[in-house]
């Protein structure tokens, strides 16, 4: 009994702290109006500014149209939306380049395919800059356990193969209005295909994953009013268009990784 009370009390001033911690920590609005700020929030600061300006604030590392936020919607902040509050399920294990990754790693990399850029350095600034406002946004998180909302929703077996002939019609209909019908994006809407746009090694080249981030999120404002299918068809029909290779199947690239990681 008195373990299982010792247990309570632990379990009560854990919430207590992380409650306390969501509290105290200044918004990044707030942040934004200090005129100094200690070394870990004017890196949040930038971090910030990386995500939704990244065109500005990280153009040396950056080989296409669009900016961070373009994906993790919201500034990272959104569900659903590759949110960025994800610092305690690093490091981690990843298929993809068959390796333990950490943070930085995984923020690299995504300058190389969703930027279709150059990989930073890993203690480039702007990579210290990121992670600080990963961990700034996964404040009062618990270490290992997946937050809610985190990557985008899987979507259910339909019964139908993907149609990108739907797909066409559907984005056409929905879509093309702020993408442009060549889907090389209007404004500040990003480019969806092209040379602009993410390259095939990205997240988003992978048809189930893109279409989980359409259902969700798209049209903007009005996610969840396209079916799951037609979601998948448009998917479909994106990645039938013409977009920068996929650098990692360079194999001078896969030798300087190997040398630098």
């Amino acid at each position: 009994m008195a373990k299982l009370n010792i247990f309570v009390v632990l379990l009560l001033l854990l919430q207590m702290s992380v409650a306390h911690a969501q509290q105290t920590q200044p918004t990044i609005e707030q942040l934004l109006q200090e005129p100094f700020l200690d070394d870990y929030y004017s890196n949040v600061v930038h971090g910030y500014e990386i995500i939704t300006d990244s065109q500005k604030h990280a153009s040396r590392y950056v080989g296409n149209a669009l900016n961070c936020t373009n994906c993790h919607l919201q500034a990272g902040t959104q569900k659903d939306a590759l949110p960025l509050n994800v610092a305690g399920m690093y490091p981690k294990w990843r298929a993809k380049n068959g390796k333990r990754n950490g943070i930085g790693l995984r923020i690299r990399e995504c300058f190389l395919y969703s930027m279709d850029g150059i990989m930073p350095p890993e203690d480039a600034p702007e990579v210290l800059a990121i992670a600080a406002y990963i961990s700034y946004l996964s404040q009062g998180q618990v270490m290992g356990v997946e937050p809610e909302g985190r990557g985008v929703p899987t979507l259910e077996d339909t019964g139908y193969d993907p149609n990108p002939a739907n797909g066409r019609l559907v984005y056409m209909e929905q879509c093309a209005s702020c993408h442009g019908e060549q889907g090389d994006g209007i404004g500040d809407v990003p480019p969806v295909w092209g040379l602009d746009s993410y390259n095939s090694g990205a997240g988003m080249n992978r048809i189930q994953e893109a279409a989980g981030f359409i259902w969700a999120n798209m049209p903007l404002g009005n996610g969840r009013t396209l079916t799951q299918q037609q979601a998948l068809d448009v998917s479909a029909y994106l990645n039938l268009h013409l977009r920068p290779a996929d650098p990692g199947q360079s194999k001078f690239l896969k030798l300087v990784e190997d040398i630098f990681n």
